[in-house]
Order: C-alpha cells, then sequence, then structure tokens
C-alpha cells in the first residue's frame, strides 16, 4: 500500500513538471523521532525553530509570516479536525503527513494563509479501511440480494 502511494506520488511528481503542491511521507516501520516537531523538520519546505518542548508549541514556518495577522504558526489538521497544538501527537501514532503550501491550502480561507499541515493517525486510517470494507461488503450483499430476487 505505501509503495503504491509512493508511486502515485512520483507519478504526479512527473506529470507536474517536477513540482508537486502537496507533499505527502507515509510512515512505515519504527520511527526515530522523539517528538511530532523532529518529523516536521524532515518534510520539504517546512522550517520548525529551535525551541518549544514540555508542551510549548515551537515556531513553524511553512509560508513565511502573515501581513495580517503577524502569525506564522500554519493551520493544523488532525484526522480532519483544526487544532492550534499538535504536541500531545506522537510520531510513532501518525499515519502520515501533509503540507499544503501553495494555492492547494487556500481551501481552508484565512486559516490556512501560512500553510497546513495534515496529518492522518493510524487509527484514522484503520477506520477509514473498516468503513470502505463494510460498504463494500453491503453494496456486495445488496447485489445478491438482487440477483436473488430476480430469479
Amino acid at each position: 500500500m505505501a509503495m503504491k502511494r509512493l508511486l502515485m506520488i512520483i507519478a504526479a511528481t512527473l506529470m507536474l513538471g517536477g513540482t508537486l503542491c502537496a507533499q505527502e511521507k507515509v510512515k512505515t516501520g519504527k520511527t526515530v523521532y522523539n517528538n511530532v516537531f523532529d518529523l516536521l523538520r524532515d518534510e520539504p519546505g517546512v522550517y520548525v525553530a529551535p525551541g518549544g518542548g514540555n508542551g510549548v508549541m515551537p515556531k513553524i514556518y511553512v509560508r513565511g509570516i502573515s501581513t495580517n495577522t503577524e502569525n506564522t504558526q500554519p493551520l493544523f489538521v488532525v484526522d480532519g479536525i483544526l487544532t492550534d497544538n499538535v504536541t500531545y501527537l506522537q510520531p510513532e501514532d501518525i499515519y502520515s503527513v501533509e503540507v499544503l503550501k501553495d494555492g492547494t491550502s487556500s481551501i481552508y480561507g484565512m486559516q490556512g494563509q501560512n500553510g497546513v499541515i495534515i496529518f492522518k493517525t493510524k487509527t484514522a486510517a484503520e477506520q477509514e479501511q473498516r468503513v470502505a470494507e463494510a460498504a463494500k461488503a453491503a453494496k456486495k450483499a445488496k447485489r445478491a440480494a438482487r440477483r436473488n430476487k430476480d430469479q
């Protein structure tokens, strides 16, 4: 699954002429990160200033400083929920990280003006898979019931 996703990202990069507006990184296996900010330091286009710790957010720059509010923090989205603080996240719980830093962050309006960092946790990914399997099973049962009705 991770290999398929990686191949899709590479294909999209090649089709867009070598630029990709949203970088997605899937973490598999054992992580070597102490916290979520160490993980973000490896993301392209994301600068995490030294500091933070003990529940305090360090300065994170994705698109620079906002001219409207002089705010630097990007918008964080964890499993579809907007949040200000992601210090509670553990690197081993993260399934994927997606950084939106250009026009694609505009779907979040003014909140996404400094960029958007989207985290998907492993529990959310597993839940999505269970829902998809249940929907597939329901569709299959409906199709079988229709066949039995026709006979």
